[in-house]
Parts: C-alpha cells; structure tokens; sequence
C-alpha cells in the first residue's frame, strides 16, 4: 500500500513483475475526474460513505491496458470530517451539482477479485501512518535527525520509529494509561518525563530523586515504576546475529 507518490507507471509495472499485490492512491487528476463522472453504481458502506469502481489507461503509451480503480465517495454533510478531495475543487464537477457533494478518493489496485469496500477496508489504516509521522516529528523530535550520510539517517530513524516509539507506545498502553487508548508522544514527555530530578548515590546503590509534589502524582509514578522494575528484561531480536 502506497500513498499518491507512488503513482508512476514504471513503479506498478516492476510490483506486477514481481507478482506483488498492490493498493496505491491515485492523484485525481482531470482524465480521473471523467472516469468518475461516467461511475453509474455506488455501493453504500454505511451512511454517507459510498464505493464504485471503472477500468481505465492513461493516453501515455506505457500504459498499455486498464487498470482497476476503486473511488470512494463521502457526503461532506453527512461526514464533514471525511478526507479526499472536495467535489466542488474539480474543474469538470462544476455541472454536476450533486457529485460536488462529496469528497473523493481513488485507488488502483491489480487485486481483481475483492469488492471495492474490502480493497478500501484494507487500504483505509494505512491512513493513520501520517499521524504517526506527525507525532514521531512533534514528539521526539524525528526531524532533526537528519544527517548528510544516508545509512547514518537510516539508522537514526530506525532506532527512533521502530524502537524507541513501540517502547513508548507499550509503556502509554500497558502502564501509564492502560485502557484509556494511545496517546501522543509530546503529550507523554510533557505529562511524565518533563519532571525535575537528581541522580544520587546512597548506600553505594544509584537513587533518582524525582520533585513530584501532589500525592496522587507521586502515587501514580511510583506505580509505573515499580510495574517498569518487575518487566524482563531479555529482548529477542533476530534483526543481527546473536553473540
């Protein structure tokens, strides 16, 4: 699954060599917009919210046969936070009164068999990838590890996103907000991690000396950490070869 970036005709051609399933969003662009207009059956997913589908190759020369399209339509009354592309910012939608209602999406996909609401089940999370992005760059920072060697930046991200971001993420739903939901990263340093404190030695073992005031705050963290404390601490990871 790949966002409107990966809409290049070379790209879907080497993932068919390759006998790769593929769902990637389509950019609608005015030939788009005609083929919309001629969708004749939609099919109700839920209120407001429709799917259809059509055939179609662009007039380029490497585009040698249709392709299967699916489009999403959502009532911008009905879903006014609905994502797509607003009806009424389409040049050849100004006639069509009641298709300028709507917000659009497109996708193209070598998957023959599926309905079009499963293909858009299906690519429908991939949706939330962005807001993991926004919160890895407002929350730890991620766009400033960018560094002139390719594989240094490579590694830096990966560590970040893969590592220290799931470890985050497990701590807010495992421990600090158990079923309450995800939080944001900002959200979490700003709540438990932006807390004063000092790193002594007592009795020649480490203590960290943190200044938490209210009760129930202190409460809460000693809860946290103390559940921390208990966790193993052996990690299997098969992504280097083991020692």
């Amino acid at each position: 699954m790949c966002d409107s970036g990966f809409y290049l005709i070379e790209f879907l051609e080497h993932l068919e060599r390759q006998c790769y399933s593929y769902i990637v969003a389509a950019p609608i662009t005015p030939p788009i917009q005609r083929e919309i207009v001629r969708v004749q059956c939609w099919n109700v997913i839920e209120k407001g919210l429709e799917v259809g589908e059509f055939f179609f190759a662009h007039a380029d020369a490497k585009w040698t046969r249709p392709r299967r399209y699916v489009v999403v339509r959502q009532h911008v009354q009905t879903r006014p936070e609905a994502p797509g592309k607003h009806g009424q910012q389409m040049l050849l939608f100004e006639e069509y009164e009641e298709l300028g209602q709507y917000r659009y999406s497109v996708l193209i996909t070598n998957d023959r068999d599926r309905f079009p609401a499963d293909i858009w089940r299906e690519y429908r999370p991939r949706a939330n990838d962005e807001n993991v992005i926004k919160d890895l760059k407002e929350g730890l920072g991620l766009g400033a590890f960018n560094v002139h060697s390719f594989w240094a930046t490579e590694a830096i991200l990966v560590t970040t996103a893969l590592v220290c971001y799931n470890l985050l993420h497990y701590l807010d739903t495992q421990l600090l907000h158990r079923n309450q939901g995800a939080h944001q990263a900002k959200t979490l340093r700003a709540t438990w991690f932006i807390l004063p404190g000092q790193l002594g030695n007592s009795g020649g073992s480490y203590r960290l000396r943190i200044a938490v005031k209210p009760g129930h705050v202190r409460a809460k963290l000693l809860r946290v950490l103390n559940e921390i404390q208990r966790l193993p601490h052996q990690l299997h990871c098969n992504a280097v070869q083991p020692p």
